[in-house]
């Protein structure tokens, strides 16, 4: 046996062990193979749909925070907002609530 066939029987033996099965299923039916032209379509499809991902990202608008105190004008606002906070039962966004409420009192001179 030449070197060629040796390393050959060699590839099959490292295949059979490593891949098992599912090289055994491919070697039975070929056809079912994936050649080297499909892999880098589909590889260059992913890489045209980053690049088409990274410069739609690069035309939005940067996020800003929302505070919703800014839109808690009225003493009227502030209650409404604090009895929807209490209608839900969380004691964590009932005091969030609570705490969006003064602030809103303080920048918008709201009487308590």
């Amino acid at each position: 046996m030449g070197k060629e066939e040796t390393e050959k029987v060699d590839m099959e033996h490292w295949l059979h062990e490593r891949i098992g099965p599912a090289y055994d299923a491919l070697k039975a039916d070929p056809g079912r193979a994936v050649t080297a032209d499909q892999v880098r379509a589909r590889l260059a499809d992913i890489a045209q749909a980053i690049d088409l991902a990274r410069r739609v990202d690069a035309d939005l608008e940067s996020l800003t925070p929302f505070d919703p105190a800014e839109d808690l004008t009225s003493a009227e606002a502030v209650a409404a907002f604090l009895a929807d906070a209490e209608a839900t039962a969380d004691p964590a966004y009932i005091e969030h609530a609570h705490q969006v409420a003064a602030r809103a009192r303080t920048m918008h001179g709201i009487a308590s």
